[in-house]
């Protein structure tokens, strides 16, 4: 009776103190800066020394690895670091991978050229279907909504 007393304990208790290490998506995903100030640390805890501070709001980092509501990602450059999950927006965002790329009226090649778009601009994603992504964005006071090929962003999951 004592033993089965103690192991019912033991994993009674156990359920209720640990939080579930993994979200359950997908690893490694996409996921974008909810803010335009965002502390990353060396380790999965506050107490880890920062290791990078990002100031870009919305950029597109991958998530390679969780631990206990922290987020191991990886950017555009390959670094690694740790921030909390909630410096994370739940909106898919991407960001264009090269200088020049053509923002189209519609999903094809052949559709008239809205804007070209540079390196870095970020775009709010709507949908992708077959090989392009709807997206939109606010430039100098610009609303931009159109279609880019998928393979010219980074962040589409």
């Amino acid at each position: 009776m004592k033993i089965f007393l103690c192991l019912f304990m033991l994993f009674s208790f156990s359920a209720f103190a640990e939080e579930p290490r993994f979200s359950g998506k997908p690893l490694p995903r996409f996921v974008a800066l909810k803010s335009d100030k965002v502390n990353t640390r060396v380790g999965p805890n506050v107490k880890y020394p920062i290791k990078y501070l990002y100031v870009r709001k919305f950029m597109p980092v991958i998530v390679v690895n969780e631990y206990y509501g922290w987020y191991q990602i990886k950017d555009i450059e390959g670094d690694l670091s740790w921030a909390h999950r909630d410096n994370f927006t739940v909106k898919d965002y991407a960001m264009v991978k090269s200088n020049n790329i053509n923002l189209y009226k519609k999903a094809r090649t052949s559709s008239e050229i809205l804007a070209r778009v540079d390196k870095g601009v970020i775009f709010l994603v709507d949908k992708c279907e077959k090989d392009f992504c709807k997206v939109k964005t606010n430039y100098n006071n610009k609303k931009f909504e159109g279609y880019i090929l998928q393979s010219e962003l980074y962040g589409i999951n």
